[in-house]
């Protein structure tokens, strides 16, 4: 089966393969403690500034893939460095600047002023630019690392490639759209320290599971095909929907809220009854935006593939140039 950018179903099969592997061999568990005094940063300082991140992209538009890199690579960094709570937002900016540069086009990447300016991170040129430095030389120049989103990408194309009909039955709903949806909650679950600890790979697929739970009766056979692919354990996918599950219903993203017509309603009367029509899910304009053209959704145009980049940023703001003097390997006294 041929998608119109020429690629076709056995070439996505071997770049979902290809990017698992790399993911297995990147990945690393990250742990946050749950308090922390003045000292260390713990998981409330680390999620609000990746919080801070994803709003802050709001202005710059990044791609969702910069935003995920940007993520990984500030958990990455804590994970090999103790940072004070008042330096984080320095450490995620600075973060969220490389991403930038590693996955953006060279128009669109503002100067190191713009992105002091416009984030109003309370850091100064040079204090970003010793901060990059730093980063870069603790991930040993390992900036591009697999991402959730990365995986979300390559995924939701080989669903909508073997399952065109998936979204037959859902009111106003398209590839393109769904995509957005799916990237939305994964973002809101980056957000959240507990997540950290599992793989991308299983975060996507709990995300991807939640939501087509609604939609189909088959959700499960598909979802274990994947699961069986990348050799999650089955304790750690169900733990992982139950938290996802979890933060989405605090910002009330799930159940989403689709309006089933036809043959669909009927073979999901096992399921909740959702009211309310997809177009009227906040989507938010810079996610539908930079998603919604990796998709022909013509009529009977078909599938586009859409394949996430390998990198994702991170980026927070933060004070003065001595941040540098309190950034310590961890287990340093």
């Amino acid at each position: 089966m041929k998608l119109h950018n020429g690629l076709d179903v056995q070439h996505l099969l071997k770049m979902l393969g290809n990017t698992l592997i790399k993911e297995q061999e990147q990945w690393k568990p990250v742990q946050y403690k749950s308090q922390t005094g003045a000292t260390e940063v713990g998981g409330i300082h680390r999620d609000e500034a990746v919080s801070w991140l994803i709003s802050l992209n709001s202005q710059f538009r990044f791609t969702p893939e910069t935003v995920a890199l940007s993520v990984s690579m500030t958990d990455r960094f804590l994970s090999t460095v103790k940072v004070r709570p008042k330096y984080i937002q320095c450490v995620a900016i600075s973060c969220f600047y490389i991403a930038a540069k590693t996955l953006e086009e060279d128009e669109v990447i503002p100067s190191t002023v713009d992105v002091v300016k416009m984030s109003r991170c309370g850091c100064s040129v040079s204090d970003i630019l010793r901060m990059e430095v730093i980063i870069l030389d603790k991930l040993k120049w390992s900036v591009k690392n697999v991402t959730s989103i990365d995986l979300l990408h390559v995924i939701h194309s080989l669903l909508m490639c073997y399952y065109p009909q998936l979204l037959e039955g859902v009111t106003n709903m398209t590839p393109s759209k769904q995509l957005s949806v799916l990237t939305r909650n994964i973002f809101y679950c980056v957000c959240n320290h507990k997540v950290v600890k599992f793989r991308p790979i299983t975060l996507t697929l709990a995300i991807i599971s939640l939501e087509l739970e609604q939609i189909t009766p088959a959700w499960l056979p598909i979802i274990s095909t994947v699961q069986k692919m990348a050799s999650i354990e089955t304790d750690s996918l169900i733990h992982c929907r139950e938290i996802a599950s979890h933060l989405l219903r605090e910002k009330k993203a799930f159940p989403t809220v689709y309006q089933i017509t036809g043959r669909a309603s009927t073979s999901m009367s096992h399921s909740k009854s959702f009211k309310r029509k997809a177009e009227q899910v906040d989507l938010g304009d810079d996610v539908y935006d930079g998603i919604k053209r990796l998709y022909s959704e013509e009529p009977m145009a078909g599938l586009v593939m859409s394949c996430g980049k390998e990198v994702g940023l991170d980026a927070d703001g933060a004070s003065s140039s001595t941040a540098y003097a309190q950034v310590q390997p961890v287990g340093a006294n």
